[in-house]
Parts: C-alpha cells; structure tokens; sequence
C-alpha cells in the first residue's frame, strides 16, 4: 500500500505537466498569432504589446524610432504555424514559410524574444538563426 501512493502520485504530477505544457503550446500560439495578425493591420502597437521588454528596447536601438513605427517597416509576415515547442521557459514556433520566431515566458506571461528568424544556410540544427530582432 505504502508503494502505490507515491506511484499516484507521481503519476498525478505527471498528468499535471502535461495539462501545463498543452497550456503553454496553446499561449505560445496565440501570442504569436496575435502578433502576426496586428502586422497584418498594421497595428504596431499591438505587435509590441508581445513582444519582451528587452526585444522592444533592442528594436527601438537599433530603428531609431518607437516600437509602434520601427515593427510595421520591418517587412515581417506571418504564416501558418506549423509546430510548437516549450522549454521550460522558453519556446519556439515554426512557420510554414520555413522562419521561426522564440518566446521567453516573462512576468507578463509568454512574449516574443527574436523575430524574423531563419536558419543560417538551411540547417538549424548545426547553425544558430538569423534573426530580424532579437533581445
């Protein structure tokens, strides 16, 4: 009896990883869902709104000018997401148009940390990305 409690149990906190980590793919969509579709109105401060504090000040450097402005002239687009994954606190989304963008879970919940990202020559997995803005 005293064998199959903590196997309960840890069965439970296994169950409730995974109810954690579905809520945090679904956020993570969303967040850069809503992202895209306010470029797409050209609505740069509802883009800003997802992005970090830091990736926002790092766009603001280097533009010159506010978030609300620099985020509409960097040509991004969006596409289809096609896949998800969660770090801990970090994450990326796959886009059909082969470009990725990253995600830091912040006091604010999850907002986008590098946008714009592609891999260098085609292989991800042996080169780090080339991002439009990252913090």
């Amino acid at each position: 009896m005293t064998r199959i409690a903590p196997i309960a149990l840890a069965l439970s906190a296994l169950a409730l990883c995974g109810c954690g980590r579905d809520g945090d793919r679904r956020d993570v969509q969303l967040v850069t869902e809503r992202f895209f579709t306010a470029l797409q109105r050209d609505d740069g401060t509802l883009a800003c709104a997802q992005l970090s504090s830091d990736t926002r000040s790092e766009l603001e450097s280097q533009e010159g000018k506010p978030c609300r402005e620099a985020i509409t002239g960097l040509g991004l687009r969006g596409a289809r997401i096609t896949r998800v994954q969660v770090f801990l606190t970090n994450a990326k989304a796959d886009l059909a148009d082969g470009d990725s963008v990253f995600l830091g879970f912040t006091p604010q919940g999850w907002r986008l940390s590098a946008i714009g990202c592609e891999p260098q020559d085609d292989k991800p997995a042996d080169r780090p990305f080339d991002c439009s803005v990252q913090a």
